[in-house]
């Protein structure tokens, strides 16, 4: 909660935002309030470096990470940045540039949709990574390219740092929706980009000695997991006190989720249960609740055509006690489709139609995407539907599976 020498600058109501890649947005501070703000951040080890710009956007790693059984990735996250921050051009890049590490088989970092995405497997008593390279989504998403299929940990550093550079020399600076890794790899050809990634690997490999890639793995062991849904992402004051409190307890890891989850995991759902006992500012994200991803949406993005939040709204009480939890709604307010509606397997994207010359809302309708697992994407279905037809139609579809 802000302190009193800006609070006046800050709505106390306005919540945190959790965003679709670990970020934390803060709405509704005064241009006065913002180099307070982010003093306060830096002094708890947090950073407003990397949610924006023609640089490394801030590296994901999936919450299943220092699981039972699992490798502990922060550690590698934490190397690959400190690695990147000596790159000269790190702040001048064509265009962003995003890594995911994920930990776990089922890949819930989105390693097909980034421009380098890392999965830890084990080969032979050693972890490694199966290597995804140059995928992203936006109005024109396309799935990354298996470029290794296991590679030891040891490699890594050098592999991002020359993956990096590929980006850095042969982006397009002339031309923004074109300038992402992907677009470098459409120009070439799948081959040509894979050898010349791997030219660069073993240049940057032999240029100097990398530092020591440390992955420690959790023991096996009872392990339990709980998730925390916020609607529309949305963490109100007394919920981010609440799981401030909760993440102070020794017994239980609490890690940010890319779906507007919060989740928690401990040896068991009894001592999960006992730390959410007596906060009742959690106690609505606890309960089961149809899963409805969805941008900001004109309530705060320049860029959203729609509002997104009135029709997520519309389908968590049409979908309630009805839809498992586990099935998933992404709704983005413009093609750039921050919500992964391209990716996902049902995915609302706004559009805008005109009916005798009256302005309204639509949306595109995406299905059949695969999050995690492999390289399918989202395809279109049907012409753009009104508000209330979204409901409709996805209220059907969803309640016959």
């Amino acid at each position: 909660m802000p302190t009193a020498e800006f609070a006046w600058t800050l709505t106390p109501a306005t919540p945190l935002h959790l965003t679709t890649r670990h970020d934390v947005e803060i709405h509704d501070l005064s241009a006065e309030a913002v180099p307070v703000a982010q003093q306060r951040l830096a002094a708890a080890g947090l950073t407003t470096v990397g949610c924006g710009g023609d640089t490394v956007r801030n590296i994901t790693v999936c919450p299943c990470s220092g699981s039972p059984g699992r490798p502990d990735l922060l550690p590698l996250a934490a190397a690959i940045q400190r690695v990147l921050d000596e790159y000269e051009g790190l702040f001048t890049l064509p265009r962003k540039f995003k890594i995911s590490l994920s930990a776990c088989p089922e890949a819930c970092g989105h390693p097909w949709i980034n421009d380098l995405g890392l999965v830890a497997a084990a080969k032979e008593g050693r972890w490694g990574f199966q290597v995804i390279a140059a995928g992203s989504l936006g109005p024109r998403p396309g799935a990354g390219l298996l470029a290794f299929e296991w590679m030891d940990a040891e490699k890594v550093l050098p592999l991002v740092w020359a993956a990096l550079h590929i980006f850095d020399v042969h982006g397009d600076r002339e031309h923004r929706g074109q300038a992402r890794l992907r677009h470098i790899r459409q120009r070439l050809g799948d081959r040509p980009f894979l050898d010349l990634l791997a030219r660069e690997f073993d240049a940057a490999a032999g240029s100097r000695p990398w530092p020591t890639v440390v992955l420690p793995v959790a023991p096996d062991g009872p392990a339990a997991r709980m998730a925390l849904t916020f609607p529309n992402g949305d963490l109100a004051p007394d919920q981010a006190e609440a799981l401030a409190a909760v993440a102070m307890q020794a017994d239980v890891r609490v890690r940010i989720g890319l779906h507007h989850q919060v989740l928690l995991f401990g040896a068991d759902t009894e001592r999960l249960g006992a730390a959410l006992r007596g906060r009742p500012a959690l106690e609505a994200a606890a309960r089961p609740q149809p899963h409805v991803v969805a941008c900001p949406g004109t309530r705060w993005c320049k860029r959203a055509l729609v509002d997104t939040n009135a029709l997520a709204n519309r389908l968590r009480a049409e979908l309630a006690g009805k839809l498992p939890p586990e099935r998933m709604i992404c709704i983005s307010g413009c093609p750039n489709g921050c919500a992964h509606s391209a990716a996902a397997p049902i995915g609302p994207i706004g559009a805008v139609a005109h009916e005798g010359g009256t302005r309204r809302d639509a949306f595109n309708l995406f299905v059949g995407g695969d999050l995690r697992r492999s390289v399918r994407l989202a395809a279109p279905e049907g012409p753009p539907l009104s508000a209330d037809e979204a409901v409709g139609r996805l209220s059907a579809r969803l309640l016959s599976l």
